[in-house]
């Protein structure tokens, strides 16, 4: 057995690493010739996955699934660490069981284990909050929950001189020309009879908000209305106040965001980037544009980094090894409900 072949069977006998070492204290482990900072994570875990509890059916499947599936010993110290969190015990059981029956790597227990907690232990809903912390050098840092579009004003307004701000009485940014709102026709109907709820309206300053909320104020203080095909993306744009540049208004039909894989910069902060080059004949109409912002705008077009293109109507991006990641709105789905071309909602489904 080669010295690859070694590590190998040794990650896969991690449980067997920490069922050695129930019951024992560090300094037990460590006088056994382990290092000590490894001898307490075995501790930890042991401690957590083999306990006595009363929980003894979901500790059986666990220990089974974590032998079969030859979780390492990292894999299993993180299952125990996160587990602790959760106060309720079968829930704790639950989640440490589904983890250790989850094939894969770390990373991949990881994704699993997040998707879960949130299953298990939803996050307490937000409240309109502030929170001041003192330096101890004359200066604090202010932390404030509240509606998402009256926080955003604020930031705004105070972003590039906050002493100024402050001593001017906190003004909120004034957005009656500088705001646009991404609405597809069909979720703009429904706001207007009163049945917005399920809708999410997406500002350009990156603010995302119910449509019932939205239906609750002014829309006179918005900047344009966008309309949207289902295959071409955004095809035109119309003002309800002061119209600012075309091309850029109608690009936040696709997205309030950068279109980048896993960037969320909002579309205020980003370039108008030309997904064809313009060197290479690209044309600068909203159809070849998605936004990015500064940094992805540089890396686009490098071959190790990847590029943005539209697909089907749909902005998405494209990886150096040609994976594909839609970042952009889905217009066709959005427009399923209606008939093509019309705006109307379709037929209603025939009745069993």
């Amino acid at each position: 057995m080669n010295a690859l072949a070694s590590l190998a069977q040794f990650d896969r006998s991690g449980f067997d690493f920490v069922a050695a070492a129930a019951g024992k204290s560090a300094r037990e482990v460590q006088a056994e010739g382990v290092q000590y900072d490894r001898a307490k994570q075995l501790v930890a875990a042991a401690r957590t996955l083999c306990a006595a509890t009363s929980h003894s059916r979901y500790q059986q499947r666990a220990h089974e699934g974590a032998r079969e599936n030859g979780h390492r010993i990292e894999t299993l110290a993180y299952i125990a660490r996160t587990a602790n969190s959760i106060k309720d015990a079968t829930k704790r059981w639950h989640y440490i069981d589904t983890l250790c029956n989850t094939a894969g790597d770390l990373s991949r227990i990881r994704k699993r284990a997040a998707a879960l907690k949130e299953e298990l232990q939803p996050p307490a809903p937000r409240t309109a909050c502030a929170r001041v912390k003192h330096h101890g050098d004359g200066l604090a840092t202010l932390r404030v929950t509240g509606p998402a579009l009256d926080v955003q004003a604020a930031y705004d307004a105070a972003k590039n001189d906050v002493t100024t701000w402050l001593t001017q009485d906190c003004p909120r940014a004034d957005y009656l020309v500088k705001l646009s709102v991404n609405l597809d026709l069909g979720d703009y109907e429904k706001i207007l009879s009163g049945a917005g709820k399920d809708v999410t309206v997406r500002f350009a300053n990156g603010v995302v908000m119910p449509g019932e909320e939205f239906v609750r104020m002014k829309f006179s203080q918005f900047g344009h209305i966008i309309l949207i095909g289902a295959m071409d993306g955004p095809v035109n744009a119309y003002d309800m106040r002061l119209a600012t540049e075309k091309h850029r208004t109608m690009m936040l039909a696709d997205s309030a965001t950068c279109t980048w894989k896993d960037c969320d910069v909002p579309a205020s902060r980003c370039d108008a980037h030309h997904m064809t080059e313009h060197r290479f004949g690209g044309e600068t109409v909203v159809s070849n544009l998605g936004w990015l912002c500064r940094y992805h705008n540089h890396q686009a077009g490098r071959v190790t980094r990847g590029h943005t293109e539209r697909r089907g109507g749909q902005i998405v991006y494209v990886s150096p090894s040609g994976q594909v990641t839609p970042t952009g709105t889905d217009h066709v789905a959005r427009a399923s409900s209606r008939e093509p071309g019309t705006g109307r909602a379709g037929p209603a489904p025939p009745r069993s």
